[in-house]
Formats: structure tokens, sequence, C-alpha cells
């Protein structure tokens, strides 16, 4: 894809809204109240009421840095977030629906902050893109080849957005 074409798409997903007719898991604002007693987080506006799984580091029992958050729905990803969160609050990453495209940006309290800024989707898809590269450096660690590439795969793919 190319760079003008990719930022388009980029851009026209980053500036409208989404969710549709899933509902967010917590309204916008409130405390982190998703996830495992140990590392509890909030999940970006949209995300639906369905089974929801982060992979990256928590400090005090909060999500906190790099890492994915994905939302399953009948054995299958619906929706994903690669980036960073703070405090149990996605901070600053890039929301992926399968068949519809992505939606990048800051976040404060669940939402996605439009700035206007092409800065900020620019370090949106790179902290998305570190997020993934993270992962696939822990799992290939781990000795999961098949997660590693397709985090890999992952991280190309976010950067590719801007090229």
């Amino acid at each position: 894809m190319n760079w003008r074409r990719g930022l388009g798409l980029a851009l026209l997903l980053a500036l409208s809204p989404y969710g549709g007719p899933a509902q967010s898991s917590a309204p916008a604002g409130t405390l982190p109240s998703a996830g495992p007693a140990h590392c509890r987080f909030m999940p970006p506006a949209g995300f639906p009421q369905t089974r929801l799984n982060w992979s990256g580091a928590c400090a005090q029992r909060l999500a906190q840095g790099s890492g994915a958050l994905r939302a399953y729905a009948q054995g299958r990803v619906v929706r994903s977030f690669f980036g960073t969160f703070e405090a149990g609050q996605p901070l600053l990453g890039v929301v992926e629906v399968p068949d519809e495209g992505f939606i990048a940006g800051r976040f404060e309290s669940g939402q996605r902050v439009d700035d206007g800024e092409r800065n900020t989707l620019i370090q949106a898809f790179e902290a998305a893109a570190q997020a993934a590269r993270e992962l696939a450096a822990v799992y290939r660690k781990a000795g999961n080849r098949g997660s590693a590439r397709y985090y890999e795969a992952k991280a190309e793919q976010l950067a590719s957005q801007l090229d």
C-alpha cells in the first residue's frame, strides 16, 4: 500500500466515530474494571462485552506499558488494541476492527481523543507496532514460533500503514 493511500485510510478511520451495536464493557471515565484481579484494565470505548485478554505488563494490579488487548466472541478476535496502557487505561495506540480497519490515536478515559494532529496518528501506529514487536519477542523466547510470527507480521502491518 502506498503511503498516501495508507495514511488516507488511517486518517479516515482515525477521524470517524467507531463502535456500532456492541457496547463498551465499561462507561468512559470509570475505573478499570475488566480483567483478572491481578491486572485490571479499562478497554477502549467500543469494545464488546466479551472475553477480554490483556497481553502485557501489569503494575500495582493494573495494565501498564506496551501490549495488546483482544476481545473474543465465539472463539474469534472481534476487536484488538495494540499500544500502551497507563494505570489500567489505554493511552496511545491503534484499535483494529477485523474487516473494517484501524482507529489510531491518543486515548483518555477509554475514549479516543481527536486532536487533529497527524503526529498523534504516527505516534499511535509506532506505539502499536512496537507493542506487537515486543509480544513477538516474548513468544519467540518462550518457543511459541507461531504466535511470534503472527505478532511480527502484525507489527509490519501496523508500521506499514504510514508508508
